[in-house]
C-alpha cells in the first residue's frame, strides 16, 4: 500500500467531491427557481411563465436561491458538527454499544485484542470499538476524522460468526481506512448527502403539511403548495440521487486497496478471504437499520441493496486474493463455510519476531539495518513483525499484572503516572503539581498508578499511552485541556526534557488536540518556504543520536541533501529550548503535500542512520515526529 500515493489520491477526490457537490446544488438551484416560478406563475394568470415573467421578478429568483443555500448549507453544517465529536457517533447512531476496557466476555475480549495490536503495530491511538448488537449480518466500518478520534463498530453477527483469523482480516481492512484518510473523506461525505437529502425532506414536509380541502382561490393556491411540495421533494430525490452516484464511485475502488492492505497487515489471505465467502454463502452483510445508507460507503461489506453499488462484487474481491477461488463455490457453501483457509502465504523467516525482541541490544541491531529511503515505504504499512510484536507485547504486559483502564479518570491518572521521575524528591514536586492543578483526588490516582507504570520498559510506554486515548475522549475539553499543561508541566519540573518525555508529551497534546478540534487543518507551505523550521527539525534530530558537534554537522547536512530541490538553509545550530521549537516547526511542517512529506521522512532517516547506529530514544523520536506530521511509522 503506497501511503503517499493514497493520500494524494484523497485530496484530489476531496477536491472532486466539493467540486461535484457545488455543482448538484447549483442545479438543484436552478430547477427549484423554474418550478417556483412556473407555479407562481400559473397561479397569477393561469399560463406558464416565460422569460418576461421571471425578469419582471427577480426578488423570487434571489429568496428562492437564498432559501436552498441556505437549507443546504445549514444541513450540511449542522450534520457536520454533528460527526465532529468522532466516529463513535456514527457507530452509536446505527446501534452500537461501546465495548469497555474491562470486558471479560470472550468474543468481546478478542475483538478488543485484535483492535488493539493493530493499533499497536500502526503506531496509532487504540480506537473506541463498538458491537451492533442488533445486526445478525457480518459486517463492520471504521469512522472518524483522524486516528485519535476514531471508532471501529463491527456487527454482532462477526462476532459471532467469524473465528479470530477472519476477524483480524476484517480489522485488518478497517485500519486500512483508519491509517490511510479514508475515514476523513467519508465523514466529509456523509454531510454533503445529508445537505444534498434536506432539500427531498423539506419537499416531503410542505406536501405533508399543506392543506387539502379548501375551496375557492385558496383552495387552488393549496393545490399548487402541494404541487410545488412534490416537485421539490423529487429535486431533492434527484440530488441525493446523484450524490449516492457520487458515494459508490469514491469509495469502490479503496476496498480492494484496503483488502491487499489487510493481507499485508497478517500474511495471510486465509482469514480475509474465509470472511468474504462467509458473507456470500451464509449470513450475508445486510444492515436492519434505517440509516444504513448514510453510511453505505464505508462498510466492509454492502449493507443494502441499491442501484449503485459502493462495493466491488464478493466474487471479485476474493478473486484478487486468491485468483484459483470459484464464484460456484458460493452455492456448495451455504449450509457450511470450510474452516480450511484458502491460499495461505507462508511467513518469510525475515518477517519473524525473534523471542529475545524486548532486549534493548536486539532492537539496537535490528536499527543498525535500516534504510533510511526504506521508511517512507513503512509509513501506515505494518506488517506481520510488527502486528505479532504488539501481540506479544500486549502478552507481557498482560503477565505482568497489567490492569486495563475503567475509566477516564483511571485514564488520566495512568498518563499522568506515565512521566512519574524515579527518585522521590523530583517525584514529590510532580505530584504537588498535580494536586494544584487537578485536586488531590487525582493525586492519589497518580500515585496509585504509579505502582504499574514504574514496571513499564521505556519502549512501552507509547504503546499504553495509545490505548489510553479513547477513554481520555470521554472527559470534558476542560478536563483535556487541564491534563494537557499538568503533564507538561510535570516533565519539566526538574528543568529539563528528555527524549521520552518528549515523546510522551507530544503525542498525548496532538491526540487529544484531535479530540477538541479534529477538523483542523495546517496550512499549506513547501519545503522552499520553511528553512527556518527545516533547520530545527534537522539540528534536533542530529543532535540527539551523535557525540560531537562536526558528527552532528555531517548529519545534518547529510539529511538536507535528500531534498529535492535542495532548499538553502542555514548551518547546524541546536536550539537550548529545542522542545518548543519543535513543536512549533513540526506544526508548520504538516502544511507540506505528501510527496514532499515523503521526502521529508527519509531525509529524517538518513540523518538519523548518519552514524552507522540508531538508538531506541532516535527511533522512537522520528516516530513522533512522524506520528505530528500525520504518517504514522510502525515500530522499527
Amino acid at each position: 500500500m503506497d501511503f503517499w500515493a493514497h493520500q494524494a489520491d484523497a485530496r484530489q477526490r476531496s477536491r472532486w467531491l466539493v467540486v461535484l457537490f457545488v455543482a448538484a446544488v447549483l442545479l438543484i438551484v436552478i430547477a427549484v427557481n423554474a418550478v417556483v416560478l412556473t407555479l407562481f406563475a400559473l397561479f397569477d394568470s393561469g399560463e406558464l411563465a416565460d422569460t418576461a415573467w421571471m425578469a419582471r421578478h427577480p426578488r423570487a429568483v434571489a429568496v428562492t436561491t437564498l432559501v436552498v443555500l441556505a437549507v443546504v448549507g445549514i444541513a450540511n453544517l449542522y450534520r457536520t458538527m454533528s460527526l465532529s465529536a468522532g466516529g463513535g457517533v456514527v457507530a452509536r447512531s446505527l446501534g452500537g454499544v461501546r465495548v469497555s476496557a474491562e470486558t471479560t466476555e470472550p468474543l468481546r475480549r478478542r475483538l478488543l485484542n485484535v483492535v488493539e495490536e493493530m493499533a499497536i503495530a500502526a503506531g496509532v491511538p487504540v480506537p473506541s470499538v463498538y458491537v451492533l448488537e442488533q445486526e445478525d449480518g457480518i459486517n463492520a466500518f471504521a469512522a472518524g476524522h483522524t486516528a485519535a478520534n476514531a471508532a471501529i463498530a463491527v456487527t454482532r453477527g462477526a462476532l459471532e460468526q467469524l473465528d479470530r483469523a477472519e476477524l483480524q482480516g476484517v480489522i485488518g481492512h478497517e485500519f486500512s481506512h483508519v491509517l490511510n484518510g479514508d475515514m476523513r473523506l467519508n465523514i466529509r461525505l456523509m454531510g454533503l448527502l445529508f445537505g444534498l437529502l434536506v432539500i427531498a425532506i423539506a419537499g416531503r414536509t410542505v406536501t405533508w403539511h399543506a392543506p387539502r380541502r379548501i375551496s375557492g382561490r385558496r383552495g387552488e393556491g393549496a393545490g399548487l403548495l402541494v404541487l410545488a411540495g412534490l416537485a421539490v421533494m423529487l429535486l431533492g430525490y434527484i440530488g441525493v440521487f446523484f450524490g449516492r452516484l457520487i458515494q459508490a464511485a469514491v469509495s469502490r475502488q479503496r476496498e480492494f486497496l484496503a483488502d491487499a492492505s489487510s493481507v499485508q497487515f497478517t500474511r495471510d489471505t486465509g482469514g480475509l478471504c474465509d470472511a468474504l465467502i462467509k458473507i456470500g454463502s451464509q449470513q450475508g452483510s445486510r444492515l436492519r437499520h434505517p440509516d444504513t445508507d448514510e453510511v453505505a460507503h464505508m462498510l466492509f461489506a454492502p449493507g443494502m441493496t441499491r442501484w449503485f453499488a459502493t462495493h466491488p462484487p464478493l466474487a471479485e474481491r476474493i478473486r484478487a486474493l486468491d485468483p484459483s477461488f470459484d464464484p460456484a463455490a458460493f452455492d456448495d457453501l451455504r449450509l457450511e463455510v470450510t474452516p480450511q483457509p484458502l491460499g495461505v502465504v507462508q511467513v518469510a523467516a525475515r518477517d519473524r519476531v525473534p523471542d529475545s525482541f524486548a532486549d534493548p541490544q536486539v532492537l539496537r541491531r535490528q536499527y543498525l539495518r535500516l534504510d533510511p529511503q526504506s521508511v517512507p515505504g513503512r509509513v501506515a504499512n505494518p506488517g506481520v513483525a510488527e502486528v505479532r510484536r504488539a501481540a506479544e507485547l500486549r502478552e507481557t504486559l498482560r503477565a505482568g499484572q497489567w490492569t486495563p483502564v475503567p475509566g477516564s479518570a483511571r485514564a488520566a491518572a495512568r498518563l499522568l503516572g506515565l512521566v512519574l521521575y524515579p527518585t522521590t524528591e523530583i517525584r514529590d514536586l510532580q505530584l504537588a503539581k498535580i494536586r494544584i492543578r487537578l485536586g488531590a483526588d487525582m493525586a492519589g490516582l497518580v500515585s496509585e498508578e504509579a505502582a504499574q507504570t514504574d514496571r513499564l520498559r521505556p519502549d512501552e510506554r507509547l504503546p499504553v499511552l495509545a490505548g489510553l486515548v479513547a477513554p481520555l475522549r470521554e472527559l470534558s475539553p476542560g478536563k483535556r485541556h487541564a491534563i494537557l499543561e499538568c503533564l507538561a508541566e510535570s516533565c519539566r519540573v526538574d528543568g529539563a526534557i528528555a527524549i521520552f518525555e518528549y515523546a510522551l508529551t507530544t503525542l498525548a497534546r496532538v491526540y487529544l488536540e484531535e479530540t477538541l478540534d479534529p477538523r483542523r487543518r495546517p496550512a499549506a507551505v513547501t519545503l522552499a518556504g520553511a528553512p527556518t523550521e527545516l533547520q530545527t527539525l534537522f539540528s534536533t534530530i542530529a543532535a540527539h543520536g551523535h557525540a560531537d558537534e562536526a558528527a552532528r554537522e555531517r548529519a545534518y547536512r547529510s539529511g538536507i541533501a535528500l531534498l529535492q530541490p535542495q532548499p538553502a538553509l542555514p548551518a547546524y545550530r541546536f536550539v537550548p529550548g529545542w522542545a518548543n521549537a519543535l513543536d512549533r516547526a513540526l506544526r508548520c511542517l504538516d502544511g507540506l503535500a505528501p510527496a514532499q512529506k515523503r521526502q521529508l521522512v527519509a531525509a529524517l532517516a538518513a540523518t538519523i542512520v548518519h552514524d552507522g547506529e540508531v538508538t531506541i530514544e532516535e527511533g522512537e523520536l522520528l516516530r513522533v515526529v512522524c506520528a505530528v506530521l500525520h504518517c504514522p511509522l510502525p515500530p522499527l
